[in-house]
């Protein structure tokens, strides 16, 4: 009788460890992008060649084209794989492009004195502090990203024209050889690898996508939130430095209104390329996909000789579209 009256969890309905839905953290692994999300950016990417090559094959399928196309993706693909790791923390960090300006301005100013390894050093430098910064202001003393990077948006310009004097420094030496090929290839290179390695081969990666995925149950899990969320923004920022040295040598001069607007394009590099704002998941593979994604279109426009105001409604529509396809709406009250 006594085993008649025996029941098992689910006859009494209570959840077992495979009904109770399992949250990310530390200790089950971090989400990934699925392999649909994966396809989605490069198909976009084809689809867009495929479309300009039909429409202005003999101007668009050049060598020359391309080549610029490479370069000018270049810069914004550097930023934004530094970005990527914000975004995926579950953060957001809009002073890259304020950044980079005040960076690439460091680099040449120190270069012109102490020589191009020390000049790639100071604009680094610069860009890490930036980040170190604030992370340490989001992290530690608790300000929101959007609040402290619109901040220090402002102030990196501001910098930028203060130690300048609002005059233009020329670029030479090593660092205009970084702007152009074959050297601007190299530093994309290289810093595709290291971004890669970071997210993909470290602990620090896989707390980084960890706390975007469920930050309190990682902090449970016993990640260190605060020194990882820290280090995502300093990465950021050493690779907006390293954008802003890019693009000094691009240019050939490093001004304090350089960079305009590139915390935009590399925002939308990454979430074209599958990342969502509201964190977790992502890579930096789709964050150069996303950046060519910009690159083509704008190029694609311009040859087909669409007026620029049509340029930006089209890029705002693609725009709203990408974030709309790639959010988790069940962490949509936590966007920062």
């Amino acid at each position: 009788m006594t085993k008649m009256m025996e029941s098992s969890p689910q006859d009494r309905g209570t959840a077992t460890d495979e009904d109770t839905p399992r949250q990310p953290s530390a200790l089950t692994g971090p989400r990934r992008l699925t392999g649909m999300s994966r396809a989605l950016p490069l198909a976009g990417l084809v689809l867009l060649i495929i479309v300009y090559t039909i429409a202005a094959g003999d101007r668009f399928m050049t060598f020359n084209n391309w080549a610029n196309l490479v370069q000018q993706a270049s810069v914004v693909a550097i930023i934004g794989f530094g970005l990527t790791f914000v975004v995926i923390a579950g953060s957001i960090d809009l002073s890259v492009g304020s950044v980079a300006a005040f960076s690439g301005m460091a680099a040449a100013m120190t270069a012109t004195g102490h020589g191009s390894f020390m000049g790639v050093a100071a604009g680094l430098g610069v860009g890490a502090v930036c980040g170190l910064v604030n992370g340490v202001l989001c992290s530690l003393f608790k300000v929101p990203s959007f609040i402290v990077t619109l901040g220090m948006l402002s102030v990196a310009r501001g910098l930028t024209i203060v130690v300048s004097d609002s005059r233009s420094e020329p670029v030479s030496g090593a660092l205009a050889w970084m702007g152009v090929a074959p050297g601007i290839y190299i530093a994309l290179g290289c810093a595709f690898v290291a971004a890669f390695v970071l997210m993909n081969g470290t602990t620090f990666g896989r707390y980084t996508r960890s706390i975007g995925g469920e930050e309190r149950v990682s902090a449970l899990s016993g990640v260190p939130v605060r020194l990882v969320k820290v280090a995502a923004f300093v990465v950021s920022g050493l690779l907006a430095g390293l954008g802003g040295v890019v693009l000094g040598g691009q240019l050939g001069i490093a001004t304090a209104q350089a960079a305009t607007g590139f915390e935009l394009s590399a925002i939308a590099a990454v979430v074209l390329g599958g990342t969502p704002l509201t964190g977790g998941i992502g890579n930096v593979w789709n964050t150069a996909i996303g950046a060519f994604i910009i690159v083509v279109l704008n190029n694609g426009l311009v040859i087909l000789g669409v007026a620029p105001e049509v340029q930006q409604v089209i890029q705002g529509v693609i725009l709203v579209v990408a974030v709309f396809v790639a959010l988790d709406r069940s962490k949509i009250g936590i966007i920062k």
